[in-house]
């Protein structure tokens, strides 16, 4: 395949402003509604939520900038090809808290503590490998790779597996393949009809047993079968229903953050938007749960695919190309960077890729990439049969006394962390074989001393040297326990220092 560069610059510029156009249009209504009554239709337009066109600069957030650092990582290895030990380097140094959730906050918390990528998302050490963390931060290596999947799936894998693993792993390389294909869109050819063949050769890499593949099938299908296409309300609704409260196809549904239902989301807005720019985002933000998601997803999608100056025509504005990555992240060579000068960087990335990974060449202005020799093979589908499963903090189980449960703690498990002062003490039963224990560690924290059926297991400080403190952090774990019930006791020290409780883990 022989693609212009200068063309794919002005690609590479549609996939910043898209993805920022739909990242800053999805977040009013970000987990506004996880659950019925959803938005519909009606609530989207002038006057209701919008489009959101008028950033300058555009901010960065959590669908926009890990995929920056990555980047920048990629320049500053002069490498496309990341290894663990670059990953945790840039995220030390660029990536934390207070705006970062879940999965990555979980995957920092290890980098921090010695940990590389992929054990960083390995279920065993990762409480939130579930999510969709990777979902939003790892698109880019999709637009680094055009035409190939086998390569950008090779650029994102370890990105990927920084912070997920299985069913969550599979839905990001979903994206990934979608982003590679991107420009092999025909344009001669109906744009709805053309994303439907590449989102086919994006399912066929996803493994029958997953439950990411049932909710690609289930909505593909409920698209085909649906007359009015401007109903996709109707799907939506059927997911909530087939997946959120019936726990269908191996999914248990766990928080609005889920790696699943914003997948099934994200295909509803795909499939209904038609190739659609408008309406693809509006379908997306009002579709509901973690909505600035898919939108970005989707929004840098097709701004790859339809180019910089193409989203100019379809909204008739002049958008701003400034791009303020200080807004969210650290130590950056430019507080405000600028779209014209990342494509750019981008094109030298890609250079490399041509060069190193894809066997091609760059020759008077545009890259001669050789063709994929096999078929995309579906990926291996190694799946956790023994899951550790979760009981948050807030449960009926746990008996406190002196602990206090916080609410809207966005950065703990759940959004909530109980918080014990001197002399409290807590205590749990449960049944299982395994019990894991994750609290939230800070500057001033005190000491816990932990029981399990009322045989001392240790002190353990949950004081760090990190300036805004570790989320998720694994404070203990038993894996070798008889299947029966157990009884786990906590008992903070005297001082008035906290002493948290975030969640416990337990395999059955």
């Amino acid at each position: 395949m022989v693609i212009s560069k200068s063309v794919y610059r002005d690609h590479l510029m549609g996939f910043w402003l898209g993805s920022c156009i739909g990242n800053w249009t999805g977040l009013p209504t970000e987990n506004r509604r996880v659950n019925f009554p959803f938005f519909t239709d009606d609530d989207f337009g002038e006057g209701k939520f919008n489009f959101v066109l008028d950033e300058d600069p555009w901010g960065a957030d959590d669908d926009t900038d890990i995929e920056y650092i990555y980047q920048l990582a990629m320049e500053q290895n002069n490498s496309p090809l990341l290894t663990p030990s670059q990953i945790s380097t840039a995220w030390q140094k660029h990536i934390g808290l207070p705006l970062l959730w879940v999965s990555n906050l979980a995957a920092l918390t290890q980098m921090q503590n010695g940990s590389l990528p992929p054990d960083t998302s390995h279920p065993d050490n990762n409480p939130m490998w579930e999510m969709i963390d990777a979902q939003l931060t790892t698109e880019i290596f999709g637009a680094l790779a055009p035409s190939r999947p086998d390569i950008g799936l090779k650029l994102a894998h370890l990105p990927i597996r920084t912070t997920a693993y299985a069913h969550s792993q599979w839905a990001a390389e979903f994206y990934v393949i979608m982003h590679t294909l991107a420009i092999t869109i025909d344009s001669d050819k109906s744009r709805k009809d053309e994303i439907l063949r590449i989102t086919e050769i994006a399912r066929k890499y996803i493994p029958n047993s997953s439950y990411i593949a049932d909710m690609y099938d289930f909505v593909y299908n409920s698209y085909l079968k649906n007359p009015d296409k401007n109903d996709w309300e109707k799907t939506r609704d059927m997911v909530a229903n087939r997946y959120q409260y019936n726990h269908n196809a191996g999914y248990d549904y766990q928080y609005p953050w889920d790696s699943g239902i914003n997948f099934a989301a994200s295909i509803i807005s795909l499939l209904y938007g038609e190739g659609d720019f408008k309406r693809t985002l509006s379908i997306a933000s009002m579709c509901g749960w973690d909505s600035d998601n898919p939108t970005a997803t989707w929004g840098g999608f097709l701004g790859l695919l339809m180019g910089f100056d193409e989203l100019k025509d379809v909204f008739d504005y002049n958008f701003s190309t400034s791009y303020n990555i200080a807004r969210t992240r650290y130590n950056t060579p430019l507080m405000i960077d600028d779209f014209n000068d990342m494509a750019d960087r981008g094109l030298k990335l890609i250079d490399a890729v041509v060069r190193k990974e894809m066997n091609g060449s760059v020759e008077n202005g545009h890259w001669i990439i050789p063709r994929i020799t096999h078929e995309l093979s579906t990926a291996s589908s190694v799946i956790e049969e023994d899951k550790w499963q979760t009981i948050e903090d807030n449960h009926e189980s746990w008996c406190y006394s002196g602990f206090e449960t916080q609410q809207e703690q966005w950065n703990a498990s759940g959004a909530t962390l109980t918080v014990g002062k001197a002399n409290c003490s807590a205590e749990i039963s449960f049944k299982g074989k395994a019990i894991q224990l994750y609290s939230y560690r800070s500057l001033d924290a005190g000491s816990i001393k932990i029981y399990l059926d009322q045989n001392f297991i240790g002190n353990y400080d949950l004081s760090t040297t990190q300036s805004l403190g570790q989320f998720y952090f694994k404070v203990f774990e038993k894996t070798t326990l008889e299947h029966k019930t157990h009884t786990l006791k906590i008992i903070g020290d005297q001082s008035p220092n906290p002493k948290t409780i975030d969640l416990i883990r337990i395999k059955n």
